[in-house]
């Protein structure tokens, strides 16, 4: 009998465990499948449209994906700016405060404007390289060793291919022709990399009419960069992204291989602070610790800002003001103005009676001053009386008065002078008229006349010895 009772309490118990069990397996089956990655179909979708790019292309796309609003930033302004250059895009770039990686892309504006307007793309790219960076450099080496495979992957005179062989795999390197010189492949994955083997269909961008078709790729025009382009690139033996130390002041013209395996090179880590988006939940499982510490550490800085408002009341009024620092309001009152004694007599109302008799008597006044002030022949006359006796002569008036003895004197002189050459000039000459020329014309007049009457005379004088000198010699002979 006990052990019948034993195996029913027994039963009954499991019984009830059951349920729990139930859903402890349930919790945990979800939580697991929220923190499952994406599938390789899924991931190799994904970068079906980029696993042919150059490596230094491929990296600043990788690491461009892990800043989604930098890069919707830098493509807006490039759409208002297309008619920079790839190099003067570089120089205006320089001080601004998107990634280093985004800034390289800005040159590229179709490839960055593709990025941009497909954002679950490019978030899902994003989230698979903060998952984990070795697994989407290992898929995109398969998926440059099926495009290898059917002919599609060769150098030509766009990109250069260079294969190499490592602990039972093959590691494909793809770098530009020309070093300054980069070219954007754009191609159809179906035609590339043979027939797709998986059941999600592959990304596919499209691109312009304009491109250059070569090997069953489109190839879009060059873009010239400077030695700045190149600062990251692959380090594919570790199955991680590498980024230069120092700006790059050389272009690189050696084998792939031997690039990144220097001390120039470095990992590339990712900013959690400079992202300034929300991780997803696959992010945020993946590395709770890191991620998830950086959402709650940001959420607490944008919470902790003192946020100060001000609800200003209508003008004239006694209502309080409240502000509001930390979430506890304080109140402030506002004093209405006081006027001050000086106002009072200022703005003090007068009386309406004596206001008026004021006003009465102004206009009385300024009528009698009009009367009297009005333009007539007896009020000029009287002006002019009163006026006269101090007016004052000109200072022009006054020197011809004051040179008035002068003129007299010289005109004496002159009449005497001319009366001279009358009574000395052996042929009557005519003289001049006083004319309406200044005198100092007439005075240049008489000077002259004066000369011409002392030549004579010394010419006479002259006759006169020459005369006398010949009537001696005739008395001599």
């Amino acid at each position: 009998m006990k052990n019948i009772t034993l195996s029913v309490i027994i039963a009954l118990a499991s019984a009830s465990a059951l349920p729990v069990l139930a859903q402890s397996n349930n919790s945990f089956s979800q939580v697991s499948s929220s923190a499952q990655q994406y599938s390789d179909a899924d991931l190799d979708s994904v970068l079906a449209p980029i696993a042919l790019y150059p490596d230094t292309l491929l990296t600043h796309i990788l690491i461009a994906s892990t800043y989604p609003l930098d890069v919707v930033a830098a493509d807006r302004w490039r759409q208002s700016n297309k008619h920079l250059a790839p190099q003067q895009v570089e120089s205006v770039l320089e001080g601004v405060s998107w990634d280093p990686s985004v800034k390289a892309l800005a040159p590229f504006t179709d490839l960055l404007n593709t990025m941009a307007n497909d954002l679950e793309w490019l978030q899902q790219l994003g989230d698979n390289v903060l998952v984990d960076q070795s697994r989407v450099l290992e898929r995109v080496q398969v998926l440059r060793q099926h495009a290898h495979n059917t002919g599609n992957l060769v150098t030509n005179d766009y990109i250069e291919v260079e294969t190499e062989r490592e602990n039972s795999r093959d590691i494909i390197y793809i770098e530009p022709r020309q070093r300054e010189v980069v070219y954007v492949p754009y191609y159809d994955p179906h035609v590339v990399y043979g027939n797709w083997w998986h059941v999600t269909s592959p990304v596919r961008w499209r691109h312009h009419v304009s491109y250059h078709h070569y090997g069953n790729v489109y190839w879009s025009p060059s873009v010239r960069l400077s030695t700045f382009f190149f600062f990251g690139s692959v380090h594919w033996h570790n199955r991680h992204v590498v980024i230069h130390r120092e700006p790059v002041r050389r272009y690189y013209h050696g084998s792939p291989r031997k690039r990144v395996i220097s001390r120039d090179y470095r990992r590339w880590e990712h900013n959690t602070v400079h992202r300034r988006a929300r991780y997803s939940e696959r992010v945020v499982h993946s590395a709770p610790s890191r991620y998830e510490h950086a959402s709650v550490t940001r959420a607490k800085h944008l919470s902790n800002k003192q946020v100060r408002t001000v609800n200003t009341p209508a003008r004239h009024n006694d209502k309080p003001l409240t502000r509001s620092i930390d979430n506890k309001p304080v109140k402030r009152t506002i004093e209405p103005k006081r006027v001050t004694p000086l106002r009072e007599n200022r703005f003090q109302k007068q009386d309406s009676t004596n206001r008026k008799q004021s006003i009465e008597h102004a206009l009385k006044r300024n009528q009698a001053v009009a009367r009297s002030e009005k333009p007539n022949r007896d009020n000029t006359l009287k002006a002019l009386k009163r006026d006269k006796p101090t007016r004052v002569t000109p200072a022009s008036e006054s020197k011809r008065y004051a040179n008035r003895g002068e003129t007299t004197q010289r005109s004496m002189k002159q009449s005497v002078n001319r009366q001279r050459v009358e009574r000395t000039s052996p042929q009557q000459r005519t003289i001049a008229r006083e004319s309406s020329q200044p005198k100092r014309i007439e005075r240049a007049s008489s000077n002259r006349s004066v000369k011409h009457s002392s030549r004579e005379k010394s010419q006479r004088q002259v006759s006169r010895v020459e005369r006398s000198v010949s009537k001696g010699n005739s008395y001599r002979h």
